[in-house]
């Protein structure tokens, strides 16, 4: 292995990012948030519906008279709480399927409770539901919801939905059990199987990848018009989520950021900033325009989220009841992946200094695998995080020439706030036996001089002499410009790319990459006619966090389509991380020169 290194001098510091380095804005002041989701309720939690809040705390008596509240439902491990109604078709081809999972899961500590809202008459309402289920040989608890109180709670929108909760009522998923029945579909088996792979990923402490779906069932009446049960907002029974959700990965011992917001008494310490950074929606750091695109990764606040969190501070951040608290989020040490099939790095370390800038760094790293290997998950892990803005790690095959300046060959990155990457079901990327990995850290001194060697993990498919043919290989490519100058003083200069489609397949992601100047980017898919449909739209681009956009749903690409993409650069004084606005810009891999790369992950068919 070798490790090449290259320093030059005059490239200025970046304007750090993190919640302590961006103090200097506080004479700005602190802006206020507009409850814009819920303005008749300031200072009131709206319950119910968003996946990673705590349920309702609905009341109801259950077929056999019994009390319970709806926040309270779940056993040991969690609650799976189910729309039913006997008369719909979709719920009763899916009563084999739960009656197997209540014997599979009940076991390990998960209650069923089975929500019914068919339109029995108000005499024998009880015993019809009951029959119903106990003639499916359906054992769960039974809960006749002709009021509506459950349904509405929890915006139910189908007849075939389910809700799985943890053991302190925080709603982790909700949708569809799987793709095999709905309305005018009735397959010979899933292809999806939403809500088991849920809850394996809740069970392994691993976060959801799906953590929603559509559950196509019979439709039920619209909430949207009627009112839901609200209560104060307090840290235990709201905004601990909200932090676990959003901050909580960077914002923890062990992590990235400068100060963890782990306790109650970390998070009300730092209100003022939270509040100021979430305002002005500097954190949680989100580039993309929220009304483009559905993002499977997404960390912004919703204006819902901004205005429980805004009334709870004004409401002096009352705590609330202990009793009301998430479960404690764990953190596998070293990696989080669960266990790694392999993990390589570097030979030589890395000397950071305490001050001072640092050029990007370089180092190749051999595979030496005995066998190509399909890669479902990798992650990549610096010894000294606090130094690290980012990694990119480059693939290169044996015998292969690769463009410069990272066009080609883009294979993983620990960006901000993402160390772990994963792929769809049956998908991976191959690494071909012999292939070398180059390694492109850019580290950013905090005060104090580090060592630093950075390792990256992988998880492989099964059986490798099965994976090829078995798996569908996802592919990193790029719609690129390397042949631009950006005028000195230019404001909002435009470099336009295009990567042309010549086989059917999937886009999964989307991570485009620029310098210092990089201002803002779109990118579009073009279809051959030249109709053109907007993908991503990243109004305020910083070069800070390098996100990788998963899309929810893949989009579907076909020979002759083609993606746009568009990066406006300012190279003028107003720019405040320009490193020189009196030069010329050209292309380049390090931060004083500039990069258009909208690099790409697809499935080709």
């Amino acid at each position: 292995m070798k490790v090449r290194h290259k320093m030059k001098p005059g490239l200025k510091l970046l304007l750090p990012v993190l919640f302590c380095q961006l103090l200097a804005y506080a004479d700005v002041g602190i802006a206020a948030i507009a409850n814009e989701a819920s303005p008749a309720s300031a200072g009131l939690y709206t319950f119910g519906y968003r996946v990673g809040e705590r349920l309702a705390d609905v009341k109801f008596k259950d077929a056999d008279g019994r009390e319970g509240v709806l926040s309270q439902l779940a056993g040991k491990r969690g609650a799976i709480i189910v729309m039913r109604d006997a008369e719909c078709p979709v719920s009763q081809r899916y009563a084999p399927r739960l009656a197997e999972f209540e014997k599979e899961y009940t076991s390990q500590g998960f209650n069923f409770v089975y929500v019914d809202v068919s339109p029995y008459s108000a005499t024998d309402a009880n015993t019809e539901a009951k029959k119903s289920a106990s003639s499916s040989k359906l054992q769960g608890r039974v809960v006749l919801d002709t009021s509506r109180a459950i349904s509405n709670a929890l915006r139910a929108a189908s007849t075939s939905e389910v809700f799985l909760a943890d053991n302190r009522g925080t709603l982790l998923y909700r949708g569809a059990i799987d793709d095999q029945y709905g309305i005018g579909v009735h397959k010979d088996a899933p292809g999806q199987t939403w809500l088991r792979k849920a809850i394996a990923e809740y069970q392994s402490g691993k976060d959801i990848v799906t953590p929603q779906s559509e559950a196509s069932g019979c439709l039920l009446p619209d909430h949207a018009g009627e009112a839901v049960q609200n209560r104060p907002v307090t840290y235990h029974n709201r905004i601990s989520r909200l932090i676990t959700q959003k901050c909580e990965m960077c914002h923890r011992d062990g992590g990235v950021a400068p100060m963890p917001l782990q306790t109650y008494a970390q998070v009300t310490a730092r209100k003022t900033i939270i509040d100021y950074m979430t305002s002005k929606r500097l954190m949680p750091p989100w580039g993309a325009d929220p009304g483009v695109g559905h993002w499977a990764n997404d960390r912004s606040l919703s204006e819902q989220e901004l205005a429980d969190l805004s009334s709870w501070l004004k409401a002096d951040s009352p705590a609330g009841n202990a009793k009301e608290a998430p479960a404690p989020r764990t953190y596998v040490a070293g990696w989080d992946m669960l266990k790694p099939d392999a993990v390589l790095q570097i030979a030589e370390p890395h000397q950071v200094p305490a001050q001072g800038v640092v050029e990007y760094q370089y180092s190749y790293l051999k595979t030496n695998f005995d066998s190509d290997k399909w890669v479902t998950a990798m992650e990549i892990r610096p010894s000294a995080p606090k130094v690290v803005h980012h990694i990119l790690v480059f693939l290169e095959e044996p015998g292969a020439k690769r463009q410069a300046g990272g066009i080609d060959g883009f294979f993983a990155a620990l960006v901000p706030g993402t160390p772990l990457t994963t792929f769809p079901e049956g998908a991976a990327k191959k690494i071909p036996k012999g292939a070398w990995l180059k390694f492109q850290i850019h580290y950013q001194p905090n005060g104090t001089a580090q060592t630093d060697q950075a390792k990256i993990a992988f998880q492989f498919a099964g059986d490798v002499s099965n994976a090829e043919g078995k798996l569908k290989e996802v592919k990193s490519e790029s719609a690129f410009n390397a042949k631009f100058e950006i005028p000195p003083g230019a404001a909002n200069y435009p470099i336009e790319s295009l990567y042309l489609f010549r086989k059917p397949g999937k886009l999964t992601a989307l991570m485009p990459h620029a310098h210092l100047r990089g201002k803002a980017w779109k990118i579009e898919l073009v279809d051959q006619a030249g109709k053109r449909s907007l993908l991503l739209n990243i109004p305020k681009y910083d070069f800070n966090w390098q996100t990788a956009y998963q899309f929810k749903e893949a989009i579907h690409v076909q020979p002759g389509m083609r993606i746009a993409a568009t990066a406006w650069y300012d190279n003028s004084s107003d720019n405040p991380s320009n490193p020189n606005p009196k030069a010329a810009v050209h292309f380049g891999e390090q931060t004083f020169e500039e990069m258009m790369i909208a690099y790409f992950d697809w499935i080709p068919d």
